[in-house]
């Protein structure tokens, strides 16, 4: 009888960190970019490329009885001194997550809206992306996602999107995360974005939704 409770107690520790950890969080992140890089290929052997800054607000809110549902969205606006321009993006989505034996995977859908001004650059669509995430230390875990984006714009324009980065829960309400965002979008011009992105996070608790 001892040996089975010392073996339900067991699994029971084991299970901890797969509960803990199972599915992504309610939270509001905001951040700076320090670091925003975007090429510009206009065909023809005629491309440039600058460096800019920015800042950004983005969330996610999980629903339903296991939090296996979640809506996100996305606000970030870069600014690069050379080109003299800003680009804006807008990005609103959901989709639908699941633990693994320690961690995430998430497969979600999105709207996605890129402005350029001074260019009259306006590229709308969507994208599709899937996510994992695993602790690597209590509270904290690393992510990686790949996607895929399709724009239009008179034209279209789409390729393939990267995302790593890590995240540290602080405190039970407050946490941190630095990620790093690659996108490649070919059509008639060609862009490739960059950026570096570090943040305060504010986690809150709707496991009750």
């Amino acid at each position: 009888m001892m040996k089975a409770t010392k073996k339900l107690l067991l699994l029971a520790a084991l299970a901890v960190p797969t509960t803990v950890f199972a599915n992504e969080g309610a939270h509001v992140d905001g951040y700076y970019i320090p670091t925003s890089k975007l090429d510009v290929d206009l065909g023809g052997g005629v491309s440039g490329d600058d460096d800019g800054d920015g800042f950004g607000v983005k969330g996610i809110v999980p629903f339903g009885r296991a939090q296996n549902f979640f809506l996100e969205g996305e606000y970030q606006s870069s600014s690069y001194d050379d080109f003299d321009v800003d680009l804006d993006q807008l990005r609103l989505g959901g989709g639908w997550q699941i633990p693994l034996q320690t961690g995430t995977l998430a497969i979600y859908g999105e709207y996605v809206d890129l402005q350029i001004d001074d260019v009259d650059a306006d590229l709308s669509g969507f994208g599709v992306h899937a996510r994992l995430a695993f602790p690597i230390a209590r509270n904290v875990q690393i992510y990686g996602q790949g996607g895929y984006l399709s724009l239009d714009d008179h034209g279209t324009y789409d390729g393939f999107e990267f995302l790593v980065g890590a995240s540290l829960d602080i405190t039970p309400n407050i946490g941190a995360f630095v990620d790093y965002r690659h996108t490649d979008l070919s059509g008639d011009v060609d862009y490739t974005l960059g950026d570096l992105r570090v943040g305060v996070r504010v986690l809150f608790d709707t496991s009750r939704m």
